[in-house]
């Protein structure tokens, strides 16, 4: 799973670069987007939904995921998914930190919560996905 999940980030990656590239910066459109991704990297550990980024960026939801679709060819949910997805990679693998604490620095109000949300993102529950 873990070799999976690294080839998955890696083929994101690679969409995300060529976005990057396509890109013209002085594009409106362009900067909100990257503003969109730095917010997502600083904040996915305490917010996962795309109306929150949207408010923080002074647009709305749908502008903010047809923006995205726009440079990116995927919807700003998936962005958010996959960053997610990274940081509960990265604190799964530290065997030092307990799936409570895990749930609690990603902001889950519970641990059966915490436990969905990851099998429906990885594909196995947190412990599954531990005992590899």
């Amino acid at each position: 799973v873990g070799r999976v999940m690294q080839v998955f980030l890696y083929d994101m990656w690679t969409v995300y670069r060529e976005g990057i590239a396509n890109m013209q910066t002085s594009d409106n459109a362009s900067r909100i987007f990257l503003r969109f991704l730095s917010l997502v990297q600083e904040l996915v550990r305490q917010r996962r939904e795309p109306a929150y980024y949207a408010d923080q960026l002074c647009i709305t939801p749908k502008y903010l995921s047809q923006i995205c679709r726009d440079v990116t060819n995927l919807p700003a949910s998936e962005w958010i998914t996959y960053y997610a997805a990274f940081e509960l990679v990265s604190l799964l693998n530290d065997s030092s930190k307990s799936l409570t604490e895990i749930s609690d620095l990603m902001n889950f109000t519970t641990i059966s919560y915490f436990s969905r949300y990851v099998k429906k993102v990885l594909g196995k529950t947190p412990s599954e996905y531990r005992q590899k």
